[in-house]
């Protein structure tokens, strides 16, 4: 690496030296274009070097440390617990992807903001993360040269903005929609509506050993689909074992929030209702039954009574 970086160096410093005897731009030849192109080819290739020379003497999990212990926002035990949570999220989107943690291209800074929205992670929930991704590598940017900041100016952070009431379609607007809706994103919201599954559990969802698993926010879970779920995703004509193995969860809920503000346009659904509607459809539904919270939480996959409790409240439609 030492050598590549030196030669790279002499290679650099000769270039340009041959640029500063050019004329001004307007008077290249043909082959002075060319040698500029070659030289910023050069300087890209020079800058990639010296990256990972500094990416392969970094320690990444005692910087996360240091950062968490000393950066001025982290000394609030709030605000350090969660940017740590937030720093734990991005360690684990990342291991899941086979990347390094410190060569994130700003891409996949944004994809990492995107998986956020599709565990349906509230809109201030993703931009505390973003601010906390974007604050320590802003901090390894000063420890380390050749380090930059992925998040920096992305434009995939949640806007802020008022919050609004949640939306809950009536039983018969559920009805609407399923029966409106395409057959594969009609099977989709069949499975959020009648069985309270995340979109973003939905791509994991399989058969195996006789039982349907997925995985949600992490946490693996065995599920129980309504005959009603099923008879859809028969009638999608997509594999039983594996019905929406292959699809983003981000391109799921942008295919069901077109075909649903369709309805709305006509008139035949009275708002714009996203996937994780159809999830507190569930939760508001399930609970009036018998008004068991316990159930209700364990069919949800909440850790605790109290998240679930929260839950309902929040959604204006219960005690």
């Amino acid at each position: 690496m030492n050598k590549l970086a030196s030669r790279a160096g002499n290679d650099i410093r000769e270039m340009a030296a041959i640029l500063a005897s050019y004329p001004s731009p307007d008077k290249w030849t043909a082959e002075m274009k060319s040698q500029a192109v070659n030289f910023a080819a050069l300087l890209d290739t020079a800058q990639k070097i010296i990256t990972l020379k500094s990416i392969a003497g970094i320690n990444f999990e005692a910087e996360k440390i240091t950062f968490l212990n000393n950066a001025g926002r982290t000394q609030s035990p709030h605000t350090r617990t969660a940017y740590q949570a937030a720093l734990n999220r991005l360690d684990t989107w990342t291991e899941r992807q086979k990347i390094n943690p410190l060569e994130i291209t700003p891409a996949q800074a944004d994809d990492f903001i995107y998986s956020l929205k599709a565990e349906e992670r509230s809109s201030a929930s993703i931009r505390l993360d973003t601010a906390a991704a974007s604050s320590f590598f802003t901090w390894l940017e000063r420890r380390h040269a050749g380090l930059k900041n992925p998040f920096r100016g992305t434009k995939a952070r949640p806007a802020k903005k008022s919050v609004r009431g949640f939306a809950i379609p009536s039983a018969e607007e559920v009805e609407i929609i399923i029966r409106e809706l395409p057959a594969y994103e009609a099977a989709a919201v069949a499975v959020m509506a009648y069985r309270g599954l995340r979109v973003g559990a939905l791509p994991e969802l399989s058969f195996t050993g006789g039982k349907y698993k997925t995985n949600s926010k992490g946490k693996d879970a065995v599920v129980v689909l309504p005959p009603e779920a099923l008879e859809k995703i028969k009638a999608a004509d997509i594999p039983l074992k594996k019905p929406f193995t292959g699809i983003l969860p981000n391109t799921l809920e942008k295919r069901i929030a077109r075909g649903i503000d369709k309805l709305f346009n006509t008139g035949k659904v009275h708002g714009k209702y996203s996937a994780h509607d159809f999830r507190h459809f569930f939760a508001v539904t399930e609970y009036r039954k018998d008004k068991d919270i316990y159930r209700v939480s364990k069919l949800l996959g909440h850790t605790s009574i109290q998240i679930t409790e929260n839950y309902l409240k929040g959604l204006g439609k219960v005690e």
